[in-house]
């Protein structure tokens, strides 16, 4: 079990473990995360941000493993064990998901889209387009919605994009239903 916490515990309150980020780092804020071990635990995370002050967690149930993103840097932390697994090679994250049935994060930048496999490589994922920044949506079967942003004069959001999480691509919706729908131009006889 986890929960954001908007301040920080009261001393003595929980047992505290810091997690600091791994090279330089320019904030001084933490974001908080209380956590309860499978034996009934309580304790608290502290999570330095590192560039901006976005704050998201999403846990990998089965495992016990979570990922915090404090100021768009990444730590998986094992719940039991209250260790850093790794922080994430990935920086500048916006977005966060889990896909339980596969034991993977998946997490989003302005610019692309990487999967944290059950081994916690973390791998691209071939985008078949350019964006200034895409967030992730629900999800529908074994499909998770995007939501693109085209910054410009604008601001258009397009969201006939998915992730198949089954084959772990990036598809556009009625794709084939285009290609299939449109008939083969044909030279005229003069």
């Amino acid at each position: 079990m986890i929960e954001k916490l908007n301040r920080p515990p009261i001393s003595g309150e929980y047992e505290e473990i810091l997690f600091d980020l791994p090279g330089p780092w320019r904030e001084q804020d933490w974001n908080y995360v209380k956590f309860t071990t499978k034996n009934g635990i309580e304790w608290v995370g502290g999570f330095r941000e590192k560039e901006c002050h976005n704050f998201l967690v999403a846990e990998l149930e089965n495992k016990g493993i979570i990922c915090v993103v404090s100021g768009g840097h990444g730590y998986l932390v094992d719940i039991d064990s209250k260790q850093k697994i790794k922080d994430l090679e990935t920086d500048s994250i916006i977005d966060l998901i889990t896909d339980q049935k596969t034991d993977s994060f998946y997490i989003s930048r302005w610019w692309d889209l990487i999967l944290v496999d059950e081994e916690f490589n973390e791998i691209e994922i071939q985008v078949p387009i350019e964006w200034d920044g895409f967030f992730l949506k629900e999800k529908s079967g074994r499909e998770l919605n995007l939501e693109i942003e085209e910054i410009g004069m604008h601001g258009i959001k397009i969201q006939d994009y998915y992730v198949d999480l089954n084959e772990r691509q990036i598809k556009k919706r009625g794709t084939m239903a285009i290609l299939h729908a449109q008939k083969p131009k044909t030279q005229s006889n003069w």
